[in-house]
């Protein structure tokens, strides 16, 4: 069949593309490997912000369980911790099974849909894309003018495109965790996020994530450091942070091992290039998360929203060269480009020397102004730019003051 848009992939950032075509009239269809609901390893937190960038979400997520946190942890690699409470909601904090299904039975009211279908095989020759899937046994071939890849972090459209190739050592974490419900793992401040900077000397974090009815747990490391030491391991160290915030008081209960998952995770900002002919990357895909907070969700559902308006007016255009794609690309960075590019670079700047991250929050801990900026930028409540103002009016002047008081103490 042929149409004027094939999907591939329905998390965040393919249904949220799919509800835009099947607003504009645009011949769709959507293919995911799954059938839906099913499950997706992730942390699950989301930015309050998406509300205001999505704000049909507000009635939408009335049909799922949701859980609002305005309370924040975090913890250095020394150990100093700072604890925050903001007056409005800082993170949502949902299920992917529920959150994606949610998204996904929002689109196929407009669109077509096939799931599961395996996307086998891409062929861009011609004057169209052919999308090769194995739906229930058999090899299926679909058409289209346009192909979006939002197939997440193993991004076949990504390879078969040409935007993605070689390793991806250096570009990649993996994240280790657990959700599991709070009748196994019980949580002592379900309203409460807590973020642990540094993981065995090196990059890396832990978090604890409560959801309405379950706690989601988990460690992240650089996909180098989990080749050289954790892989075949990794579930002993995830059971080793568990009994230790068990130990702590924060956990009751006990691991579930059933419930333990890993899955790689795009730490070096978006791709050179998110687009090419017929072509465009969303979401995991074309490397839209947060390097510093980890977040991804916000980041997909931003960028398959831009590649979908700008596919709808390609098509209308019967334009679908590099050329006209390339407007995808003006329009996510001119929305979302600094903070992806800063978060890499805040990223590699702190977390390469993690006595840099017990510095700041020390500073925090010792000052309620610095700790609200840090707590609303690491849950991407405040965006770059205006972190950086806050930054230079709030922090500056108690950096010189803390220096000056320093200078003259030790005279």
């Amino acid at each position: 069949m042929t149409y004027d848009v094939i999907v591939v992939g329905s998390g965040p950032a393919g249904a949220t593309a799919a509800r835009v075509f099947g607003e504009a009239g645009i011949s769709t269809l959507l293919l995911d490997k799954s059938t839906f609901p099913r499950d997706k390893p992730c942390g699950g937190g989301i930015s309050a912000r998406v509300m205001r960038r999505f704000p049909y979400l507000e009635s939408a997520l009335a049909g799922i369980p949701v859980n609002w946190v305005s309370k924040v942890y975090f913890e250095a690699p020394s150990g100093i911790g700072v604890d925050y409470c903001s007056d409005d909601r800082l993170y949502l904090m949902i299920r992917r099974c529920e959150f994606d299904n949610l998204l996904f039975s929002m689109a196929r009211k407009q669109v077509d849909c096939v799931a599961p279908a395996l996307v086998r095989k891409l062929d861009f020759s011609g004057n169209s894309v052919t999308v090769g899937a194995e739906v229930a046994g058999e090899r299926k071939e679909y058409r289209a003018k346009i192909v979006l890849g939002c197939d997440g972090a193993n991004s076949i459209v990504a390879r078969a495109s040409g935007l993605r190739s070689g390793t991806v050592k250096n570009e990649y974490a993996i994240d280790m965790m657990e959700e599991t419900p709070y009748t196994g793992l019980g949580l002592r401040e379900p309203d409460r996020m807590h973020v642990y900077y540094g993981y065995q000397g090196s990059y890396g974090y832990s978090y604890v994530f409560p959801k309405m009815n379950h706690v989601n747990l988990g460690i992240g490391c650089k996909l180098d450091h989990y080749l050289a030491g954790m892989r075949g391991t990794q579930y002993a160290h995830h059971r080793k942070f568990v009994d230790g915030l068990i130990a702590q008081g924060l956990l009751t209960g006990a691991s579930n091992h059933a419930n333990f998952r890993t899955f790689p995770l795009p730490i070096s900002g978006p791709l050179p290039r998110t687009y090419a002919e017929r072509a465009l990357l969303c979401g995991d895909a074309g490397g839209f998360v947060n390097a510093f907070t980890a977040e991804g969700i916000y980041y997909a559902m931003v960028s398959g929203e831009h590649a979908a308006r700008t596919a709808v007016d390609a098509i209308r255009a019967n334009d679908t060269s590099s050329n006209r794609l390339g407007l995808y690309e003006q329009a996510w960075k001119k929305e979302i480009g600094q903070d992806l590019s800063k978060s890499v670079a805040i990223q590699r700047l702190l977390l390469a020397d993690l006595r840099r991250v017990d510095r700041i929050v020390e500073a925090a801990s010792r000052n309620p102004a610095l700790a609200g900026m840090l707590a609303r930028y690491a849950t991407g409540a405040l965006p770059y730019d205006q972190f950086k103002r806050s930054v230079l009016f709030r922090a500056l002047p108690l950096y010189v003051s803390e220096k000056t008081r320093a200078f003259f103490g030790q005279r």
